[in-house]
């Protein structure tokens, strides 16, 4: 039951608070192991300062036995926040720390267990991203309601709140997981209106002929809200992306495009502006 998911995450978490999210399953095929993965609702307020140094909070038991409380090569660096266990009767029990770490049936444990944090992730995000959008049956529902709704924050736009500093950092380092994070991100743009929205609202809003996906980086909005470059930008009606946090700029860099649209920055001197029809007609007078 979901009381005894909760209570299950605050014994192993330390926790006090109940779990966001959590994935139940059992892994079956040439390796099986059973595990529970949990999204904690709150970020530690030192994350990224142990960033480095913070192992992963997954225990490992082999066989129902406790063997490691927290185990490194479980979860690569940037999910070092993903509270769970995992059971395994496959790896050997009596072996040291170092020769599990070696152990090739722990990095494929690892690939399914980031496959399955990341799919809970993108469950999160879809079913905020749907609801948001479906229109409401039936005209006489109460004007109210659908402001409170509107007001009420969706778990991933929690969840994103908390931790995607980690997830930026994982686009930045997990080259086999990119594209799959990159659906994940949320940015501000110059006509989000305060909110953060995915790379896929962008696409479905630029305009026909727009062959780029636009960002600039700043201290803050307001700052960037005042850039000289931006204004040419708000003229032609052109969405930016506006990039506040200094694990931005790398992030996209490293992911270079996305759906085949590739990322300029309109600060940059050679940024070629698409020319409307118009505007092609006008210049080839």
């Amino acid at each position: 039951t979901e009381e005894e998911y909760t209570e299950f995450y605050k014994s192993i978490s330390k926790d006090y608070l109940d779990p966001l999210a959590y994935t139940h399953f059992n892994a079956e095929g040439e390796i099986e192991f059973k595990s529970i993965l949990f999204l904690p609702k709150k970020a530690p307020f030192d994350m990224m300062d142990n960033y480095w140094t913070k192992k992963s909070d997954v225990k490992l038991f082999v066989r129902r036995v406790l063997v490691a409380e927290k185990f490194d090569e479980l979860l690569p660096r940037y999910l070092n926040f993903v509270r769970g266990v995992v059971d395994s009767d496959d790896l050997p029990l009596n072996v040291s720390r170092e020769q599990l770490q070696q152990n090739k049936i722990m990095k494929v444990i690892s690939k399914k267990l980031v496959r399955k944090v990341l799919e809970l992730m993108k469950k999160l995000a879809k079913d905020e991203e749907s609801g948001g959008d479906e229109e409401e049956e039936g005209e006489e529902k109460e004007e109210e309601e659908k402001k409170e709704k509107k007001d009420e924050e969706g778990l991933w736009t929690k969840f994103w709140k908390e931790f995607n500093k980690n997830l930026k950092m994982g686009c930045y380092e997990d080259d086999s997981n990119r594209s799959k994070l990159s659906k994940l991100l949320r940015f501000h743009t110059t006509k989000s209106d305060g909110k953060e929205i995915s790379l896929d609202k962008y696409l479905d809003r630029m305009q026909e002929s727009q062959e780029s996906i636009y960002y600039m980086s700043g201290d803050s909005l307001d700052t960037m809200k005042k850039a000289p470059a931006l204004q040419i930008f708000l003229k032609k009606d052109l969405e930016v992306l506006m990039l506040p946090d200094h694990l931005d700029e790398p992030c996209l860099q490293k992911l270079a495009d996305y759906e085949g649209k590739k990322f300029v920055s309109i600060q940059k001197a050679d940024v070629k502006l698409d020319e409307t029809e118009e505007e092609k007609k006008r210049f080839s007078k």
